[in-house]
């Protein structure tokens, strides 16, 4: 009786508690003159572990679509899936409100502008960014100094060397590719010849993060597996090979693939579980533990071999050698970056960094196999600007050719704009009350809301895109097409945002495009992922026409499906294989 007492009195707790929160959020909410929303329930990486799974299924086979677009505009997972249809119905800036706290939704161009340029008042809340913190703090988890500390010495490794290296290792990578899915798969048939690929996700990551491997840790690795005898050198561990080296439970790619997939459970393994929870108790998160140790051991192995060849070189030709000569003996008090620091660095960038060109090509690949006229126009775009080239792609100028490359740079920034990598970008408000001015009128943001710049709402939004938002329409950012809705932004000021710098292209609404963020946290590899995904799209096109390997309107609706239904775990990306037939021009 006790017992059924105690256990009665912890569940009325609970709910008292429950209900006492959210009406005071309801309040908060209120008191800002916004709209808001009530989801059901309360977001946390435990939730989606136990929970996740079920709000597909409820969404789309048991609940009307306007309660199934609030479980998912609630979870980053799916929010994506929602576009611009919450903004319909509540407004470009509304709130989502639960027990938890307050979660401010914006989608409109100025406001963003307004957040991510007054830094002081709209932080980043870095508690949501445990995810990417299991090292130690670096440039994205963390704020203020501490923030600038990490900046200074991670944004100057991004420069014009390193782009042309990494152009030269894309090129090499993609055509290693090709010729490994050429071996498997080759066909010759009625549709001409070619070959097919049934699976390109394991693959494409593979190229980059060789790429990566190559052009920002100085690490060559071969695109085709090596056996293990071979092994000899320090750098050959991080080579991909058949099985891991001695001492390893995953081969350097495989780690890098695990974590990619099941990154929640790895934050929940090494972030959250209590150290002092003895982990034979834990036997399933075995391989998160080894995942987590593997990484680790591999990074440091990585600064050890890198140092040792440095030996007094004083320009940084990749991102690990910029971040260790960052710290040698100088005027500045500033001691450089840690090991720690850099390892949590070059984590992130292992990580984030690779999947998202990863993804974003893997979506340009089937979006081109379902619009051939698109491809054709890239295709010939490709043509005239590499005209007077010579005939090798291998003997291309990266600083001659890239600029020129206009048509594959427009199939990524359209890619980005319908598949946007990141589908949340997080600020808040700070300790005190902050101001935001929306259509005419001031608002007052009170202290601690968590704010979403919704990328999926900005770039399906009519106002900015035009009535054909919804249509993969690369040409809308050619400069040469004068007939583009993004033409009529021409003359304003101030445009040329992330990822946005050229002249070659159309520039929409400041604030209206965010796949890389704005402002003074705007991603620092853009122009390395715009370099990767040129030089690779570019040297697949040259050779083969993508198209769908079931050419059926039973193909088409499935590539379709699948597209429609991605989701996110770091990034965007799609969750099952479109087959694809790469038939030889």
């Amino acid at each position: 009786m006790i017992a059924y007492t105690l256990v009665l009195g912890f569940i009325s707790l609970l709910v008292f508690n429950y209900i006492w929160n959210l009406a005071k959020n309801i309040r908060k909410a209120q008191r800002s003159k916004l709209s808001y929303v009530v989801p059901p329930y309360n977001v946390s990486i435990i939730f989606m572990i136990l929970f996740g799974w079920l709000l597909p299924l409820l969404a789309e086979y048991c609940l009307p679509q306007w309660v199934g677009d609030i479980l998912y505009d609630n979870v980053g997972t799916y929010r994506w899936m929602v576009r611009d249809r919450q903004v319909k119905r509540y407004g470009k800036l509304y709130m989502l409100v639960n027990s938890g706290g307050i979660f401010l939704s914006v989608a409109d161009a100025s406001v963003v502008s307004q957040i991510v340029n007054a830094r002081q008042d709209f932080p980043k809340p870095v508690r949501l960014y445990s995810i990417l913190d299991m090292y130690g703090p670096n440039v994205v988890t963390c704020e203020d100094k501490e923030w600038s500390h990490h900046r200074r010495y991670t944004a100057t490794t991004f420069h014009e060397k390193n782009n042309a290296l990494v152009w030269e290792e894309s090129i090499q990578q993609t055509r290693d590719m090709i010729e490994q899915w050429a071996e498997a798969s080759p066909l010759d048939s009625t549709r001409g010849p070619g070959f097919t690929a049934e699976c390109t996700r394991d693959d494409i990551h593979k190229l980059t993060l060789n790429v990566l491997s190559g052009a920002g840790f100085g690490i060559k690795a071969p695109f085709k597996p090596l056996p293990q005898d071979s092994l000899k050198n320090k750098e050959d561990i991080f080579r991909d090979s058949p099985t891991p080296p001695a001492g390893f439970d995953f081969t350097f790619g495989a780690v890098v693939a695990y974590m990619n997939v099941n990154i929640p459970t790895m934050a929940l393994a090494n972030n959250m579980l209590p150290k002092w929870i003895p982990r034979v108790l834990v036997p399933f998160f075995k391989q998160d533990f080894a995942a987590h140790r593997d990484l680790d051991k591999y990074l440091q192995r990585l600064i050890t071999t890198t140092e040792s060849r440095l030996s007094g070189q004083e320009s940084p030709s990749n991102l690990i050698e910029g971040m260790l000569i960052s710290r040698k003996p100088g005027d500045s008090k500033d001691a450089g970056l840690s090991d720690r620091e850099i390892i949590s660095n070059m984590h992130l960038f292992t990580i984030a960094g690779h999947e998202t060109t990863a993804t974003t090509l893997r979506f340009a690949f089937v979006l081109l196999a379902l619009h051939q006229t698109v491809q054709d126009w890239v295709y010939n775009g490709i043509s005239e600007a590499v005209k007077d080239e010579p005939p090798s792609i291998g003997d291309w100028n990266y600083d001659e050719v890239f600029p020129k490359l206009v048509t594959p740079l427009c199939v990524m920034l359209e890619t980005m704009r319908l598949y946007p990598p990141v589908v949340t970008i997080p600020k808040c408000t700070g300790d005190s009350p902050s101001v935001i001015h929306y259509e005419g009128k001031d608002y007052v943001l009170e202290p601690d809301i968590d704010i979403n710049l919704n990328p999926g709402s900005l770039h399906y939004s009519e106002e900015y895109w035009g009535d054909d938002v919804t249509h993969y329409r690369p040409q809308r950012w050619d400069a040469r097409n004068k007939n583009s809705f993004l033409a009529g932004n021409a003359d304003l000021p101030g445009l040329a945002g992330p990822g946005l710098e050229y002249p070659t292209i159309h520039k929409p609404v400041r604030g209206a495009y965010i796949p890389f963020s704005d402002g003074f946290r705007a991603c620092l590899g853009k122009k390395f992922s715009q370099v990767e995904f040129v030089a690779a799209l570019t040297t697949v096109l040259q050779q083969y026409r993508i198209e769908l390997a079931d050419s059926s309107e039973k193909g088409r609706l499935n590539a379709e499906r699948v597209l429609n239904k991605s989701t996110a775990i770091i990034t965007l990306a799609m969750r099952e294989e479109v087959p694809l037939l790469f038939r030889r021009r």
